[in-house]
């Protein structure tokens, strides 16, 4: 810090000054010395990369050297002009050292100390110019990879550029460090140099752009490398093609349109079909799509009546496709029932790792006692094997499958041009992914696609249901009370709505008559599907639970109420005693409805039924409500009333 005449502030530090000068050299001196490590990586990988992507990668290396350069000179100039600033701050410092001295002489002379002493004339009082440091901003070109239309092909050696990608990370590292200095210098000297007219944003802006774009460029080349290798690129294959859209979603998926995806998907190579399964971004993409718009792309890819193809009823593409992203295509909305089918069949390996791996651990952890050990969860997790290894045979159609959200959607039946019946089929409260495993809910939709020609049933449950216990997948009692949640029916009744709009797009099931069957809680989900839009010909309730207070009938639906004296008709005429309506639904009941026609049937053993008060009748009442819902001789009445209903 220095002082100006009469005490003023001259703030200008040389140090400060000197720090800046050496980091602004010290950068452009690096960024001189990558050049040629630069320019031979980037030449190595355009030597076998041809293409739209080959195209881009040459002009950005042309933008890169450019801003390079540019950089170099700004740095330069920013150095001379700090050295030019700091000589004349020294140029000011022997003024005002003068000038103070001739001071202190005059002053001495005054007072009779410098008798017969020349002090000599004033030093010129007039300040030194202010310098000014200042840089335009450094002029750096767009990095752009991907441009125009994604039809064509490109190729390349994967390994020539991963390589490339290396030497460029290895650069950007050192200019990352070097250009932190720069920036901690530039802030010192603006802080400890305000005798200088400074501005120095364009230096930290210029820096801060080029490492942004050579990061970009970094992760863009290994995106594009990563996608070659996938299909089938590197070692002794060395160059290999695949197309410009798969590029385009593995650097840059949201910019394809859903138009634009849909038809590159549908002319994808094998290669390209390789390279998807290690690119998520167009899944989501996917999955965001109106159904009707999956199911027309999906029918446009059929092959021709009477073609042999490698899997019945599929084309080439389309094997391929469900054969790179079984997951995502077994669960996509708009997929006719038979492609999603094939796609979680084709999953099953995957899910059988995952469910024998569990089990795995399951039975590890009872070697540490009961205290570690669930054994309905290791009985649940043999089941499921037991389950994955009928799909896997073709003996289990899963129409959907996710087993760490609870979601299972069993086809069954084959749809096809006979189709003439479809029912959705939804359990029950306490329904767990177990009792699918075991087949305790596919009984009255077996039943009926057997007993009545041209059905198929699709036995639903997407998501965790009330009272479902979260790993054993059996009930757990103390969640009862989320069967009577009206915010959770309306959850799953939107979602139940969405199924049904997704289904339906099937050419061979959205002709056919539509038949809502709901057991207990399974009954609300379905009435609430009908509150978020959802239609169906007919409403089956097999002891069905009750609707959300905004739920009506559509006047062009049959509905019916089929039930046994049970522990939910029971409780269906309990009265709260502060709202005076029921207990359950707020007395919303189909039973107490007079849309549904009204089916009751005598249980087997209602004869041993008095004043509902003991353990025995307790279970009497819980084995009726779960009568209605089986396909036991005990319950032929109701069964073949819900056969006449369906075929009506």
């Amino acid at each position: 810090m220095l002082y100006l005449f009469d005490g003023v502030f001259m703030e200008f530090d040389a140090h400060a000054a000197d720090r800046l000068i050496a980091a602004c050299r010290d950068v452009a001196r690096t960024l001189q010395d990558q050049r040629g490590g630069r320019e031979s990586a980037s030449t190595a990988a355009l030597t076998e990369f041809r293409g739209m992507f080959a195209d881009c990668f040459r002009e950005n290396v042309a933008s890169e050297r450019a801003a390079r350069s540019e950089l170099v000179n700004m740095l330069e100039d920013v150095a001379r002009q700090v050295q030019d600033a700091k000589n004349a701050a020294e140029v000011e410092q022997r003024r005002l050292d003068d000038l103070t001295e001739w001071a202190l002489a005059s002053g001495w002379a005054r007072a009779g100390g410098g008798f017969g002493v020349d002090v000599g004339p004033r030093p010129s009082t007039a300040e030194t110019d202010r310098p000014v440091v200042s840089v335009e901003t450094a002029r750096q070109g767009l990095r752009v990879w991907a441009s125009g239309s994604p039809a064509g092909a490109s190729s390349a050696d994967p390994d020539t550029l991963d390589s490339a990608v290396s030497t460029f990370r290895i650069h950007d590292d050192s200019d990352r460090a070097s250009a932190d200095k720069v920036s901690a210098a530039v802030s010192d000297f603006e802080e400890k140099c305000s005798w200088v007219h400074s501005d120095l944003h364009a230096v930290r802006g210029g820096l801060r752009r080029f490492l942004e774009d050579n990061h970009q460029d970094a992760s863009r080349l290994s995106d594009i490398a990563s996608t070659f290798r996938a299909a089938g690129g590197s070692g002794d294959v060395g160059q290999i093609t695949v197309s410009n859209g798969v590029l385009v979603l593995a650097t840059a998926p949201m910019t394809l349109s859903d138009s634009a995806l849909l038809g590159y998907l549908s002319t994808a190579s094998e290669a390209d079909v390789k390279a998807l399964s290690t690119i998520p971004g167009w899944q989501q993409t996917l999955r965001g799509m109106d159904p009707s718009k999956i199911g027309a792309w999906w029918a446009g890819m059929n092959p021709p009546a009477g073609t042999a193809t490698a899997v019945a009823g599929f084309s080439r593409v389309q094997e391929l496709l469900l054969t790179a992203a079984p997951a995502v295509f077994g669960a996509l909305d708009g997929m006719p029932a038979l492609a999603r089918v094939r796609a979680n069949q084709l999953n099953v390996p995957s899910l059988l790792r995952a469910a024998e791996n569990d089990l795995e651990s399951a039975r590890k952890l009872s070697e540490f006692g009961q205290s570690h050990h669930d054994p309905n969860r290791t009985k649940m997790l043999e089941n499921e094997v037991a389950y994955l290894n009928l799909v896997k045979a073709g003996d289990v159609q899963l129409y959907l499958y996710d087993r760490d959200r609870s979601r299972i959607v069993e086809m069954i039946g084959t749809p096809g041009s006979d189709t003439r019946h479809v029912i959705t089929y939804v359990p029950g409260t306490f329904t767990g992914m177990d009792i699918f495993y075991t087949g305790g809910v596919q009984q009255v939709s077996s039943y009926l696609r057997s007993e009545v020609p041209g059905t198929v049933a699709f036995v639903y449950k997407d998501g965790r249901f009330p009272g479902e216990e979260n790993t054993a997948g059996g009930p757990n009692l103390a969640r009862i009370g989320e069967a009577n949640d009206e915010k959770l029916a309306r959850t799953s009744g939107q979602q139940l709505a969405s199924f049904e709009a997704g289904m339906r797009t099937d050419p061979y099931l959205k002709g056919a008559e539509q038949t809502g069957i709901g057991h207990s809680w399974g009954l609300a989900n379905l009435t609430s599907s009908e509150v978020a839009g959802a239609r169906y010909d007919k409403v089956i309730s097999l002891a069905g639970a009750g609707m959300l207070p905004d739920w009506k009938p559509q006047p062009t639906t049959q509905y019916s109420n089929l039930y046994y004296y049970d522990l939910l008709i029971h409780g269906q005429g309990v009265i709260n005693p502060v709202t005076k309506k029921g207990v359950v639904w707020e007395g919303n009941n189909p039973i107490h409805r007079d849309e549904f026609e009204q089916h009751y049937y005598r249980g087997p053993h209602d004869d041993q039924l008095r004043a509902i008060n003991t353990v025995e009748e307790g279970n009497i009442l819980m084995e009726n409500h779960n009568l209605i819902a089986s396909d036991s001789e005990d319950n032929d009445k109701a069964l073949r009333y819900m056969k006449k209903l369906v075929n009506q």
